[in-house]
């Protein structure tokens, strides 16, 4: 009788109503950190095709442009991405957390073996082949088995 009123009152079990709860008590602290991210993010966006376009037409300070927000994008907006989504999955399995952990750190690699390509900085084709190791032994695994546990159930 208790399991089937649990069952009905929290059908994914207590602790969603937990994060609700906490959500709930804490949600314009959420909202203000979700629209400061998404504001890096913007005007990491802006730089880097600011830097972009600038570099096309030989413009001065185009470098600078270019690697501030490159850098921003993918030290500050893509771990931050990260940590929120990584909040939203701490009541999932260890293997969709893992999954979003090796993720970022095989774009945060790669993303970083670019631009040491682009700035013709040494340890570049190392940063690209760990990256790529990251991605491919690491993502990869739990991205195909995280699909292939949804698809059977």
């Amino acid at each position: 009788m208790l399991e089937k009123a649990l069952i009905d009152l929290a059908p994914n079990g207590l602790i969603e109503i937990q994060h609700k709860t906490i959500f709930l008590l804490n949600s314009k602290r959420i909202i203000i950190m979700k629209k400061l991210m998404y504001l890096i993010g913007f005007i990491g966006s802006i730089t880097l095709t600011a830097g972009v376009t600038f570099k096309l037409l030989r413009m001065p300070f185009s470098t600078e442009l270019f690697t501030v927000g490159f850098l921003t994008l993918l030290l500050v907006f893509i771990p931050l991405l990260a940590i929120d989504r990584y909040k939203v999955t701490l009541s999932k399995a260890i293997t969709v957390r893992l999954k979003i952990i090796l993720g970022v750190a095989a774009a945060i690699i790669t993303g970083l073996s670019g631009l040491f390509k682009l700035m013709h900085l040494q340890g570049a084709d190392l940063l690209l082949m760990l990256g790529s190791f990251v991605f491919a032994f690491g993502f990869l695994p739990f991205y195909f088995f995280t699909m292939y546990k949804k698809s059977i159930s």
